[in-house]
């Protein structure tokens, strides 16, 4: 079960460039609920006290974006994975999962065929 080094550079880029946009929206969303005088404001923090009170707000905005949290931890979870070279193969039966299924749901752990099989055996 060994990942190709340009395997893993482009699996590493994709899983990057998702934290990326999830961090983006997530913080267009918090300035978008706190007022367009915040995102001025906080843009370039100037000292401590900024950076501490746009680290609140983040931590605010957080909870209040409760699914984008989770799908950040999901995507740093799949990089630390991807560093320890088990990420991109399906958990139960080792296969590679195909690439453009992680494109799609970049923390997948199961290839579609096992995926399916897992719903199969949990029912509706």
């Amino acid at each position: 079960m060994a990942i190709s080094e340009s395997r893993k550079k482009r699996l590493k880029e994709m899983l990057l460039e998702e934290k990326r946009r999830l961090w983006n929206e997530l913080r267009d969303d918090i300035f978008r609920d706190l007022g367009e005088s915040y995102h001025d404001q906080f843009t370039i923090p100037m000292d401590v006290e900024d950076i501490a009170l746009a680290d609140y707000i983040e931590e605010t905005g957080l909870s209040i974006a409760e699914t984008k949290r989770d799908r950040l931890i999901q995507i740093e979870d799949a990089i630390r994975r991807l560093e320890e070279g088990k990420y991109g193969f399906c958990e139960r039966c080792g296969k590679e999962i195909e690439e453009e299924r992680l494109k799609v749901l970049p923390f997948a752990t199961y290839c579609r065929r096992c995926q399916e099989e897992e719903e199969k055996l949990k029912g509706p």
